[in-house]
């Protein structure tokens, strides 16, 4: 047998071919989106993903098959796309490829087999392939020159003019049995990598359903909720092309956050928040090209990921102009960021992630005292009815007589008691709380500038833990107790008495937990 390589050769082909399929993908998304970036960059407006039984039911393999409406490619440009490192645009900057590995990488890290039918005009169709079973063997050590062939059975073209079709077989990484699992996968990972091409009108189908765009922010229509809201205005970032010859030349990084609405879906539950993407879906999305590219926590400096970081969201914009400081490889699927870009965004994007976090935890802490009663409220109305009723304000007896001559009637028969409600509010006092009646429910405002509320009770309102829960419920009920006595005793020149004990206390306290 004629060697397939000399002693002096730089790769050692049949080892090289095996050893390319576990070059790092992590999975069919990843290695799909390879083809899909290929297809769109030569100007497809429709790309068809459809994945079949293999013929050979025996192996429960797959078959996958991608097609595009694109440009299509000449004999001399089909059999370059299947080499590795062929490109005709390498280290292009102006689109999405760059490096010629991602159309025989993608599909050899799935399958064993890959063909490839491309056609410039309608009824000339070239195809070629590539086999890792007969380069292992020796049998071949170059792509086969293109033959004109027929469409293969089986398949349409899109648009017959002009496209693209890839052919995955002997697909021994995806198992038929899986591809219900798959499809319903790839709609997610696909609609959110390639959520800017759809929202511009690009097409993408899996097994003749549509791709919906996904879009992590939650502020586009997709298959996603909508209903997030833009967090301060977009930064911009100028860096300098370290490639460029040209020292003036440089390229943008955008970087823009969202605030997911806590108020309107606090209700739904952990397996609604699961689906839809919001528990664990802290993160930045990274876009290189408009294509994410990674999806992580990325950029935040010191700041850890926390549950409550869930509820925002960041999306960082580049150009593949700066690919060497976002350290991009040629599988295109994750970032491996410089020094320089580390140094550049993370101070910004760490300072709102704080300050995001901070604003989720107050959101939290309004909407948990605001929504339904709390155990200690309802605990002080059980009890109300046993304590003296309250003295009514000359105020409240010049506003509505009929009302509290009703209720002084009640009074006498059997008073039924008050109702209670606890509020975090901004007051005009420097007072730790505030309380009044109002409607037959005495309403106690904490002041959530005070320190007390800030260092205690905020700490409190915020722990799962069952013995703090109970804690909190006393510490309330402490509260909602010396809020009713002020209300017992507040006529004449108590009321002024007690509002400049309240306002001392307060501030002593304040000055103490300072």
């Amino acid at each position: 047998m004629k060697p397939l390589f000399s002693q002096s050769s730089i790769i050692d082909l049949q080892s090289f071919i095996k050893a390319t399929r576990d070059s790092g993908y992590k999975g069919l998304s990843s290695a799909l989106s390879e083809l899909i970036d290929n297809s769109f960059e030569a100007n497809a407006t429709q790309v068809n993903v459809c994945m079949t039984e293999d013929a050979d039911k025996t192996t429960g393999n797959a078959n996958v098959a991608v097609c595009d409406n694109g440009t299509g490619m000449t004999g001399v440009v089909l059999q370059l796309a299947l080499k590795f490192g062929g490109s005709t645009k390498f280290n292009s900057r102006d689109g999405l490829g760059r490096y010629g590995m991602g159309l025989p990488n993608s599909s050899l890290s799935q399958a064993r087999r890959v063909d490839v039918y491309t056609w410039t005009k309608p009824e000339s169709v070239l195809w070629t392939y590539l086999d890792v079973d007969e380069v292992g063997a020796g049998k071949v050590t170059e792509i086969p020159k293109p033959k004109a062939i027929r469409f293969p059975i089986g398949y349409s073209p899109i648009d017959k003019l002009h496209g693209t079709l890839v052919l995955w077989s002997k697909c021994d990484r995806i198992r038929y049995k899986k591809t219900n699992t798959f499809t319903s996968r790839l709609h997610d990972d696909l609609g959110r990598r390639f959520r800017e091409f759809l929202w511009t009108g690009k097409i993408l189908r899996i097994n003749g359903e549509e791709v919906k765009p996904v879009d992590p922010l939650f502020m586009r229509e997709g298959a996603n909720l909508l209903g997030a809201s833009s967090y301060g205005p977009p930064l911009s970032y100028e860096i300098r092309l370290p490639q460029d010859s040209k020292q003036e030349a440089t390229s943008k990084v955008l970087v823009r956050f969202a605030e997911l609405p806590i108020e309107k879906w606090f209700t739904l539950s952990n397996e609604e928040k699961r689906v839809y993407g919001i528990a664990n879906g802290a993160g930045m999305s990274i876009l290189r090209a408009g294509r994410e590219i990674d999806y992580g926590w990325f950029f935040a400096g010191k700041k850890r990921k926390e549950n409550y970081d869930d509820w925002w969201r960041c999306e960082i914009h580049f150009e593949p102009y700066l690919d060497e400081l976002f350290g991009i490889t040629h599988i295109k699927q994750g970032i491996h960021p410089s020094e320089t870009v580390i140094n550049l965004l993370s101070p910004d994007i760490e300072r709102i992630a704080h300050q995001l976090n901070s604003r989720v935890r107050n959101k939290f802490i309004s909407v948990r005292m605001n929504t339904g009663e709390l155990r200690s409220e309802r605990r002080a109305a059980q009890f109300d009815c046993r304590l003296e009723p309250p003295i009514l304000s000359r105020h409240l007896l010049q506003k509505d007589k009929q009302r509290i001559s009703e209720m002084s009637i009640r009074h006498r028969i059997a008073f039924p008691g008050l109702k209670y409600k606890i509020r975090l509010s901004k007051l005009e006092s420097l007072s730790f709380f505030e309380s009044a009646i109002k409607k037959g429910i005495l309403v106690l405002d904490l002041n959530e500038e005070h320190p007390f509320c800030r260092k205690i009770y905020r700490p409190l309102i915020n722990s799962e833990d069952e013995q703090t829960k109970v804690f909190r419920d006393n510490f309330e009920l402490l509260l909602l107790a010396f809020g009713r006595a002020e209300q017992t005793l507040q006529k004449g020149s108590n009321k002024k008495l007690l509002d400049q004990l309240r306002d001392i206390w307060s501030n002593n306290l304040g000055t103490f937990l300072t």
